[in-house]
């Protein structure tokens, strides 16, 4: 007579690792007061200033004061904030530099710190893309943007302080 078989004890599965947890967000720094000091500008929670690798006037990095990995992490009032602080540097940039376009870009790749690029691309800016891009008159934003950031290094033009500066005193009252 056949033996009844015991039906199969089934395999747990194999518990999946846990992931690497991100490093927690830094104590937020006290809120203070506007204040520009040389060419940097705070507000109550964000930090506008000029972008230190690629030396075109009017490329600001605005990042928050207390630094975050995810938009989604920043404070509510940060987030409230956030616009109007983007809007009053764009505003300045225009009145100073007067762009064609300005980029607004967030990557967080180099940092893993939330920021933004504010990139204004002008005329000048645009033809010396097509000058070095001669057989494709074809241009997107984040190529030219790329382009720029591949091409320009310290020192700065001349007029690179003095544009910076005045874009400074049109966001002292703006923000």
């Amino acid at each position: 007579m056949p033996s009844n078989p015991k039906p199969a004890t089934p395999t747990p599965p194999k518990p999946k690792p846990a992931p690497e947890p991100l490093p927690p967000n830094p104590p937020p720094i006290p809120p203070k007061a506007a204040l520009m000091t040389s060419a940097v500008y705070t507000n109550d929670y964000f930090v506008i200033e000029p972008c230190c690798n690629c030396p075109i006037a009017g490329y600001l990095i605005v990042r928050p004061i207390a630094p975050a990995f995810s938009l989604s992490k920043l404070p509510r009032e940060a987030l409230d904030s956030l616009g109007v602080t983007l809007a009053a540097a764009s505003r300045a940039i225009e009145t100073v530099i007067h762009p064609e376009r300005i980029y607004c870009a967030l990557f967080a790749e180099e940092t893993r710190s939330v920021h933004f690029h504010l990139f204004p691309r002008t005329r000048w800016l645009l033809s010396r893309y097509e000058a070095s891009h001669s057989v494709d008159r074809d241009f997107s934003g984040p190529q030219l943007f790329d382009w720029a950031r591949r091409t320009f290094h310290p020192p700065a033009s001349a007029d690179y302080d003095q544009l910076n500066e005045a874009i400074f005193r049109e966001l002292t009252p703006n923000v």
